[in-house]
């Protein structure tokens, strides 16, 4: 959970800080394991146990509950943890069945909803730095205009925001996308990032881009029926 929050802290500091500010629960909302061997320890209930520090200091190990593990989830206020909130309460609503074909379903959607959270702060930092070699000073709507580009190609010629409202949704469009569509977004938007590094124009990036999502579809589609 800490690492696909994509917290800055350690964990230990983010754990222990999260339990106090917010008042968990030891016992209620999770319990703590120290680890009993140096390299993959088990629990008295034969869970398995993350690997020891190099320093022989022996580590903890926090089983959370689904709820403390939404609620961190939601105090980090970032796309990761909408994601894997969302993610839980999907899980939690669905898994009521015990359909394993479900489960797989979220967790791929998971994944690549986190991808493409974790590749809009490198394309916009990527732009930045572009722009600043030319001497340009970057503005939101260039930002802006990046991300509409790659929706469009992903959602048929719509941005996000257009596409979430002829559809009814509301809040983040994203978070509301199957996972066909965010791992289009993905890799469009970690493509977009070597073009802008390359040095290509925003007219040159939208054809390219527009060439390898074609690429991309036919590749799934191919794969689809094999």
């Amino acid at each position: 959970l800490h690492k696909a929050l994509g917290v800055g802290k350690d964990f230990s500091t983010w754990i222990t800080d999260r339990i106090s500010e917010y008042d968990f629960t030891i016992g209620h909302d999770y319990s703590v394991h120290k680890t009993i061997s140096p390299n993959l320890g088990k629990s008295p209930n034969d869970a398995a146990y993350s690997k020891i520090k190099q320093s022989g200091r022996p580590g903890k190990d926090y089983l959370l509950s689904v709820g403390m593990a939404k609620e961190l989830a939601m105090i980090e206020r970032n796309d990761q943890g909408r994601a894997i909130r969302r993610y839980f309460i999907q899980c939690e609503e669905e898994l009521q069945r015990s359909v394993p074909e479900i489960a797989a379903r979220y967790r791929r959607q998971l994944k690549a909803r986190i991808s493409a959270a974790n590749n809009f702060k490198p394309m916009c930092d990527a732009l930045n730095m572009a722009r600043a070699e030319m001497g340009k000073t970057t503005q939101q709507h260039h930002y802006t205009n990046e991300s509409n580009m790659i929706s469009r190609i992903v959602l048929g010629g719509l941005t996000a925001k257009q596409w979430a409202r002829i559809n009814g949704y509301s809040g983040e469009p994203r978070d509301h996308m199957n996972a066909e569509q965010l791992e289009h977004l993905s890799y469009l938007e970690s493509t977009n990032i070597t073009l802008i590094d390359m040095g290509m124009e925003y007219e040159q990036r939208k054809g390219e881009l527009t060439r390898l999502s074609q690429r991309w579809l036919a590749k799934r589609l191919e794969a689809v029926h094999v």
